[in-house]
C-alpha cells in the first residue's frame, strides 16, 4: 500500500469534548461531529479518499514528518502493522464517495461522559481497544465498562498524574494488554508526587505487555524545575518512556522530542527544527540531551 495509507480513517473513531471529532489521536485537526454517522463523517470520508489515492492528508503531519525523519515508528505504520489484516475488508466496505460500512473497533474517548460512553460501547458489535484521554477520573465509569461485550487487545489511560486513578473498575477490565501514559504538570505537580504515582501503577501493571510511560508536559516556557524534574524520572525510572512536549514543536506540527534509555529518538531533520527554534531553553535541552 501507498505512503500515505493508514487503518485509522476505517477502525477507530475519536470523541472530543465540545461534540469535535478527529481522524486520529495524532491528528492535528479538529472538525465538529454533525450527529450523524460517526462512521462517515466528512472529515474521515475525504481521508479515506485522499489515503486510497496516495494523496497526503491534512492534519497527519506528524506522522509524516516522523517517517521523513526515519523515525523509529509512527501511528500509521503501527496501525497498519496490527490492524492490517482487515485492509481488504475495510477497503471493498467503502464506496466512491469515501462511506463505508465497515464496523470501527478502536474508541478514542476524551469526554467525562459516562452515559455516552456506554451507548457508543453498545452499539458497535465489538471493542477492540479502548482509550480514555484525559477524563474525569473522579466519576463511576464501571456502568460503561460492563457494556464491553469481548476482551480487548489494548486498554490505554492518559491523564494528569493528580488527576488520575486506576483502581478496581478499571483494574476488571479485560484487555490482553494495558497502557498508562501519566502527564507530569511541572507548574503545578511536585515530582515527588509524580514518581510515587508511576510506582504505585507499575506495582499494579505486571502482564507481559502491560507498559507505564510518563510524559512531561512542556506549556509556554520550559521552567527553571525543569532538569531537575526530568534527571529525577530519570534516575527513578531508568526503562520508562518519558516525552517532552514543548510549544514550538507543537505549533509547527512536528514531532516531541522523545528520551528513551539514554537515548534521543530524534532523526536528523529535527535537528533543524530545534536550533531554528526561538526557544533558547529547548536548544540548549536538546544539545545536553543529545
Amino acid at each position: 500500500m501507498n505512503k500515505t495509507f493508514c487503518t485509522y480513517p476505517w477502525t477507530s473513531l475519536t470523541y472530543l469534548p465540545d461534540n469535535k471529532t478527529k481522524i486520529c489521536g495524532a491528528n492535528r485537526d479538529h472538525s465538529h461531529d454533525p450527529d450523524n454517522d460517526r462512521k462517515n463523517t466528512q472529515v474521515l470520508k475525504t481521508a479515506r479518499l485522499k489515503m486510497l489515492k496516495g494523496e497526503t492528508v491534512p492534519g497527519c503531519e506528524f506522522c509524516y514528518v516522523r517517517e521523513n525523519n526515519e523515525y523509529w515508528n509512527t501511528k500509521r505504520k503501527e496501525s497498519l502493522k496490527i490492524w492490517g489484516k482487515w485492509q481488504d475488508e475495510f477497503i471493498n466496505a467503502t464506496d466512491g464517495n469515501g462511506n463505508t460500512t465497515f464496523q470501527p473497533f478502536y474508541i478514542d474517548y476524551r469526554e467525562s461522559d459516562v452515559n455516552k460512553l456506554s451507548t457508543i460501547i453498545k452499539s458497535l458489535p465489538r471493542v477492540r481497544v479502548l482509550k480514555l484521554y484525559k477524563i474525569d477520573y473522579t466519576l463511576d465509569w464501571s456502568t460503561a465498562f460492563k457494556k464491553l461485550k469481548n476482551k480487548m487487545g489494548h486498554f490505554y489511560c492518559c491523564g494528569d498524574s493528580n488527576k488520575f486513578r486506576f483502581d478496581k473498575e478499571f483494574l476488571d477490565v479485560e484487555s490482553r494488554s494495558r497502557r498508562v501514559s501519566i502527564i507530569h504538570n511541572l507548574q503545578n505537580t511536585d515530582p515527588t508526587f509524580t514518581v510515587n504515582k508511576v510506582q504505585q501503577l507499575q506495582e499494579l501493571f505486571t502482564g507481559e505487555e502491560d507498559e507505564v510511560q510518563l510524559y512531561v508536559q512542556v506549556k509556554e516556557k520550559i521552567t527553571n524545575n525543569f532538569l531537575n524534574a526530568f534527571e529525577k524520572f530519570d534516575h527513578a525510572f531508568p526503562n520508562i518512556k518519558l516525552r517532552i512536549y514543548a510549544d514550538d514543536i507543537n505549533k509547527v506540527r512536528g514531532d516531541p522530542i522523545e528520551y528513551y534509555n539514554g537515548e534521543i529518538a530524534v532523526a536528523n531533520k529535527m535537528k533543524e527544527l530545534v536550533n531554528s527554534s526561538n526557544n533558547e531553553d529547548l536548544q540548549a535541552l536538546y544539545k545536553q540531551l543529545s
